[in-house]
């Protein structure tokens, strides 16, 4: 008998100092809210980085795909501004593999080999420019509702910004995983419903983030689902701190490639994308339109004039109309067929789905087009709509 409560004493005191163990082991470990601490720390700490990122994004009616190198160093520029380089390995777009997007804090230069040419400028020679171009869009955001970011208290530390932070998600640890051959925490964020707009409410979701264990460094992020679609950055290579050369954040123009000045580009977009005028030729309207299809802007881009039409889901589609242009065969297109249209001969393309759909044609010196999210039979059906 006294053996027998001896043994049990052993075991209930061997109980007692494993569940101390796991509970010591469990304080260790950092709550889900100083991780997120941590990791805004770490990225405060970072003058420069390094990183191969792997990018997936799943939307309802298109799904990207792409690996990209990328290289940042802060006050780089003359004012202390960052210079940055990003290559393009791999992507579901062949044509922007090898794209190369680099700036010394001033100057930058894109190139695209795809195309051969590369658009160069500076800080100086574009800023009054894109000042022209913002101004346009003047008065356009209200913030007299509910979210004026004049009246939002900003954060002034890590912690007060997770704090922040908290107020519109619930965080909590959701395992450990490998990550760019290092151990990771994984993070679940869930948004607050109540503290959520209508549009991402509805759509639903939530986030996993995934910070190194050693300084919290994120590694990767996963927006999963929602109505939305998917998303997911994940490095492959993570490395911060590990002084680079300034060198990186140059490009050599390749022999024979074409330079673009970013300046006369964006000058020139600015005279292509004209206001609206009265056009000079006879606007023919659609009679017959999808159903819940929504008229929004219309421009004259060049001559001729350009009417959008959105439908749900995020889809749209556009007629276009003026003086007869060239139009080559769209990327996307896999097929192509000559078609009658309003009695005349048109070119009908499409995807490998047949979601997507432009119909071409020309009526003596005038253009037309119908396309975008739509089938062949609803583009066909516009076009002969069209008085």
């Amino acid at each position: 008998m006294k053996n027998r409560k001896r043994a049990f004493i052993i075991i209930l005191v061997l109980l007692l100092l494993l569940a101390t163990v796991g509970l010591a082991a469990a304080m260790i470990i950092p709550s889900a809210d100083e991780l997120l601490t941590g990791s805004i720390e770490t990225l405060e700490t970072v003058d420069d980085g390094h990183a191969i990122v792997e990018v997936s994004v799943e939307m309802p009616d298109k799904t990207l795909n792409g690996t990209f190198e990328m290289w940042g160093k802060l006050n780089m520029g003359p004012n202390g501004e960052p210079a940055y380089r990003l290559e393009v390995l791999a992507a579901s777009e062949a044509g922007m593999v090898g794209t190369t997007a680099v700036t010394d804090g001033n100057q930058f230069w894109l190139y695209s080999p795809d195309k051969n040419s590369v658009v160069v400028g500076n800080a100086e020679e574009m800023a009054p420019l894109l000042a022209e171009k913002f101004a346009e869009y003047e008065g356009e955001w209200d913030h007299s509702g509910e979210f004026d970011p004049e009246q939002v208290d900003k954060p002034q530390t890590p912690a007060e910004a997770v704090a922040k932070l908290l107020e519109y998600f619930t965080a909590e640890r959701n395992g450990q995983e490998q990550v760019a051959g290092s151990e990771a925490y994984r993070l679940r964020l869930v948004p607050i419903p109540e503290k959520m707009p209508d549009e991402f409410r509805a759509a639903g979701g939530f986030l996993n983030l995934w910070l190194r264990t050693s300084d919290q460094l994120p590694l990767a992020a996963e927006y999963a689902e929602s109505a939305l679609g998917y998303a997911k950055f994940e490095a492959t290579l993570a490395e911060i701190n590990s002084g680079l050369d300034n060198s990186l954040f140059t490009f050599t123009l390749p022999e024979g490639v074409e330079v673009i000045q970013a300046a006369e580009l964006l000058a020139a977009m600015n005279e292509f994308e004209q206001p609206l005028e009265a056009a000079d030729f006879e606007l023919l309207e659609a009679s017959e339109l999808p159903e819940a299809a929504v008229a929004t802007e219309r421009q004259q881009i060049g001559s001729a004039v350009v009417q959008r039409y959105d439908l749900p889901d995020g889809l749209s589609f556009v007629v276009a109309q003026g003086p007869a242009m060239p139009l080559d065969q769209p990327a996307e297109a896999t097929s192509s067929e000559t078609v009658t249209v309003r009695g005349v001969e048109g070119t009908l393309f499409t995807n490998d789905d047949a979601s997507r759909s432009l119909l071409v044609w020309s009526e003596g010196e005038l253009f037309y087009l119908v396309g975008g999210d739509l089938g062949p039979e609803q583009v066909a059906a516009i076009a002969e709509s069209l008085q």
